[in-house]
């Protein structure tokens, strides 16, 4: 899985090491995957059942690369899981030019030895569907579903089935020295989220453990529209 000739060139698992890192445990889903998921180079995942929407509030300017920020409040969440009374699965749908987050229904157990990519499937992105906004890495040791953000570029609305329908595929690689257990712990984030924009006790502490000695920083009180921060959230209200 490595290139002999540079082992410092990672390479990526093709059909038979995906089959074997399956068999042997290091690469795990959770519900299992059917073998007809398993393609050349990667692994196709279904859509699950939870959704997230972003909030449309006029004024409202955030910064969400700021400590702590945390977008609870300005987020709708959708579980589909339940049918109808007439025992029909909801469809999850997707309008031109919208976006909404979502998880995998699959929860992905990633071995330190490997790293993977989420990436969308062809066959989608040729109805305009995107899978991920420049974030599909996955770290070595992650364990948990994995969140799309989808966004319907196309003219039409989408509409998928949440539980059955392929939705993306995750290409694993070899890196190039094995991250061990104690590293993954003190810097995973994004682990066993149960939604989109939620963390786990896990990831809660070690953002917590980062931002122990930083703090928010406040809004220019020159500019010309008045402010108001929301120190917790780094929200900034335009009032």
């Amino acid at each position: 899985m490595v290139d002999e000739t540079n082992p410092l060139v990672p390479l990526i698992l093709s059909f038979k090491d995906l089959k074997l890192a399956l068999k042997k445990g290091q690469i795990k889903f959770n519900p299992d995957i059917s073998e007809d998921q398993i393609g050349i180079s990667s692994i196709d995942l279904r859509l699950g059942y939870v959704f997230t929407r972003l909030k449309e509030n006029p004024g409202l300017v955030v910064r969400p690369a700021a400590d702590g920020f945390n977008p609870t409040d300005i987020v709708e969440h959708e579980n589909l899981e339940n049918k109808n009374v007439l025992g029909e699965q909801a469809l999850f749908k997707l309008h031109p030019g919208e976006l909404k987050l979502a998880l995998t229904l699959e929860e992905v157990t990633v071995p330190g030895s490997l790293a993977a990519n989420v990436q969308g499937k062809s066959s989608l992105a040729r109805s305009g569907l995107a899978v991920h906004i420049t974030a599909p890495h996955i770290h070595p040791g992650f364990v948990g579903r994995i969140t799309l953000e989808l966004y319907n570029h196309g003219p039409w609305e989408l509409e998928f089935v949440p539980g059955k329908d392929l939705i993306c595929q995750i290409i694993f690689f070899k890196v190039t020295r094995s991250v061990p257990d104690q590293l993954i712990k003190s810097l995973g984030t994004y682990m066993k989220q149960p939604t989109a924009t939620q963390k786990d006790r896990l990831a809660k502490e070690t953002m917590q453990r980062r931002n122990l000695h930083q703090r928010h920083v406040k809004p220019d009180p020159l500019s010309a529209s008045p402010r108001c921060l929301v120190p917790s959230r780094g929200l900034l209200i335009t009032l």
